[in-house]
């Protein structure tokens, strides 16, 4: 489904990214681990089209995406979430998700849609969003404002927000971080229930613990560089990988 094949990155002297390659197969849950300033954030950046590569190729679903613009990606089903979620915190939950998809009454051809067809169309996108923020236990809190939701309510917001624009992969950017022990036993539930669902995932995260539970496979960066791949109990017990954290740590 994701291909990414030998990709860099420089800023200025120093190499960011240097010559990555990895695959991420429709239906995996595919973790991306490794230090501070491995490199993994750029890469997240790079494969959404944040940041532009200084070499290599991104594919997506069989098609070249490294020259198209993040919103193209996003109409094709690659969407991202970030480490700080962002969104309208003087928004409603409601609102927030509301403003997702687009909206088919408005605009110059508007005067072609029936007035009936219009309502049909908003209110499949109400029902959409209350849905949503039932799966994700928000609903009792949909007419609060964003900015009052506990960092954990604020990263399942975002996947709500994501799940809006019907994704076919999602790259989550740190998920656990911030999350207490409740929260995140419900984060990885809602994970692994879009995966029985269909859903795709590259998700980076400090805790391996996490990383370990929900992922297929585990790529692992240091100093911008792939050093091991592998299932979790084989990451778990790679001495490369043992060794650049117990460096760090």
């Amino acid at each position: 489904m994701l291909q990414v094949k030998g990709l860099s990155k420089n800023f200025g002297g120093v190499q960011a990214v240097k010559n990555v390659t990895l695959e991420v197969n429709k239906g995996e849950i595919v973790g991306l681990i490794g230090p501070n300033g491995a490199g993994k954030t750029t890469l997240f950046n790079m494969i959404s089209l944040f940041l532009t590569s200084n070499s290599g190729e991104i594919s997506f679903l069989e098609e070249k995406i490294d020259i198209a613009t993040p919103e193209a990606v996003v109409g094709k089903g690659l969407l991202r979430t970030f480490q700080t979620p962002v969104g309208f915190p003087k928004l409603s939950l409601l609102e927030n998700l509301m403003v997702v998809p687009p909206n088919e009454g408005e605009g110059i051809f508007s005067i072609f849609f029936k007035k009936k067809k219009i309502t049909r169309i908003e209110q499949d996108h109400y029902d959409k969003v209350c849905g949503l923020l039932r799966q994700f236990n928000l609903y009792e809190k949909r007419n609060e404002l964003a900015e009052n939701l506990s960092a954990a309510e604020l990263k399942l917001l975002e996947l709500c927000r994501q799940l809006m624009a019907n994704p076919k992969i999602m790259l989550l950017d740190e998920p656990a971080s911030g999350v207490n022990p409740i929260m995140l036993e419900k984060m990885v539930q809602h994970i692994l229930r879009l995966r029985s669902e269909g859903m795709t995932f590259l998700v980076i995260d400090h805790n391996l613990g996490f990383i370990y539970r929900i992922c297929d496979r585990i790529y692992c960066l240091a100093n911008g560089e792939l050093i091991a791949s592998g299932t979790p109990e084989e990451i778990s017990n790679n001495e490369k990988v043992k060794s650049v954290y117990l460096g760090a740590s």
